[in-house]
């Protein structure tokens, strides 16, 4: 099976060289390869994600028999190793098959240069795997964590200084597995049950209701990528977290909305829904390549009120309304931490200095559009991320620098939200207690 292991290492080099996201950059791939046998697309699938979940084993590992660093290594040598260790480490491949397949592959890549290490470097692995050592978590509770749920330590350290040693397992343990399929039904179209039944009569998929978020749906990650970009305006893919966010801000119908960083559309759409498609919605985003997903998904969902905006929110806006908007929402750039389950190539391209130097543009974004909300408004502020200083830090810096803000209580409403918010009524959303991507959002209402 020598396909699926090729697909997932041309994945893996553009995902670490080309910096693609590896959702993407599988679904290329797997489109490229024409017709493979379901099996294949399986493990395909899970050589790929797998390996990226583990890498941070993986490269501890790997550096026990490998006599060059990897980052010596020319990236598809390396993508080689850590597909073959991710096999001989993880799953109930057999030892001759994870040699021999990776081995054939290193024949395909610089004229074949890299088989003999390739090989001497696995073997060594297969021979000394149990070998290798991981602090125990009484000597170095960071460190045994960094290894056992393969996250860097930095993202760990910066957990236990806020959790337990409990919760931090827990909340990292949940972030390695596979995230169901979420969406979100388009209620102005149909209703949850009769999206349920149409998934099962047209595409014979089971969907469940979702245990918050009163218009989700889940479907087993393995359903058919054509959902994500339905024909069909009924519903559009997004995680249940991000469902609870357009439910937490609460836009009313027949008034004037701002989403700031709007792009693909997914919240802009949900909430010219909770509008009942009254009113007016900017959709704003500053790249212009992603203009057009928030115009394709508002015209597919048969929403009139959304606006695509190509601005620069950092800036004043030139086309707000003179009272200012009623409502701004603020789904602010962030590390994006919350959503390794689905992106597990974060936890190796993000390092410390990205926290700080998107806290320093959240703070930007939140300064600039204060003045854009009318006098009574509400502003939510949301990151998916759990990082303190994107999240409620962020948040305490700015009611110290706007005297004229203060907290919001959550809405009443469809969603129950005492579950999922602290003491403060802030927005806290994680994997392993509600089941949700790791959000973190807050209201904010400018005094009158």
């Amino acid at each position: 099976m020598l396909e699926p292991r090729r697909i997932a290492r041309n994945v893996l080099v553009r995902v670490e060289q080309g910096g693609a996201f590896a959702n993407r950059a599988l679904d290329a791939a797997l489109s490229e390869a024409g017709a493979l046998d379901p099996r294949d697309v399986a493990l395909a699938t899970e050589l790929t994600y797998g390996t990226l979940r583990r890498q941070v084993l993986i490269d501890h590992v790997l550096a026990h028999f490998s006599k060059r660093k990897l980052s010596e290594l020319e990236p598809e040598t390396r993508a080689l190793l850590r597909l073959g260790a991710h096999q001989l480490l993880h799953l109930r491949v057999p030892e001759h098959a994870a040699l021999h397949e990776t081995v054939e592959l290193a024949k395909e890549v610089h004229r074949g240069r890299a088989v003999p290490y390739v090989n001497a470097v696995l073997r060594a692995l297969a021979r000394g795997k149990t070998n290798v050592f991981i602090p125990p978590a009484s000597v170095d509770p960071a460190g045994h964590l960094s290894l056992t749920e393969s996250f860097p330590r930095w993202i760990v350290e910066s957990l236990l200084a806020e959790r337990s040693f409990d919760e931090t397992q827990a909340l990292l343990s949940a972030h390695n597995r596979t995230a169901p399929l979420n969406l979100r039904v388009n209620r102005l179209q149909a209703d949850r049950t009769q999206v349920e039944h149409a998934l099962k009569a047209e595409l014979d998929l089971d969907a469940l209701p979702t245990r918050w978020s009163p218009a989700g749906l889940a479907l087993d990650a393995t359903a058919p990528a054509r959902l994500l970009r339905p024909e069909s305006g009924r519903w559009q893919a997004q995680d249940e977290g991000a469902q609870l966010v357009g439910y937490f801000a609460a836009p009313v119908p027949g008034t004037t909305v701002l989403d700031a960083c709007a792009a693909p559309g997914g919240k802009s759409c949900h909430l010219a829904e909770l509008m009942e498609d009254r009113g007016h919605l900017d959709a704003l985003d500053v790249h212009p390549g992603r203009m057009r997903d928030i115009v394709d998904a508002a015209e597919r969902l048969e929403l009139s009120i959304v606006h695509a905006q190509l601005a620069d929110a950092t800036l004043p806006l030139t086309f707000q309304p003179p009272g200012g908007y009623d409502a701004i929402l603020v789904d602010a750039p962030c590390t994006g931490l919350g959503t390794v389950r689905r992106h597990p190539e974060l936890k190796t391209k993000r390092v410390p200095e990205d926290v700080s130097r998107l806290a320093e543009l959240q703070a930007r974004l939140l300064d600039r559009l204060a003045g854009a909300l009318s006098p009574g408004g509400t502003l939510t502020y949301a990151v998916c991320t759990f990082t303190r200083e994107e999240g409620p830090a962020q948040v305490e810096r700015f009611l110290a620098r706007h005297r004229d803000f203060a907290r919001a209580p959550p809405p009443a409403g469809p969603v129950d939200f005492s579950a999922l918010t602290d003491a403060k009524g802030d927005l806290v959303l994680d994997p392993h207690r509600h089941g949700t991507d790791g959000f973190y959002a807050t209201r904010l209402r400018r005094r009158p």
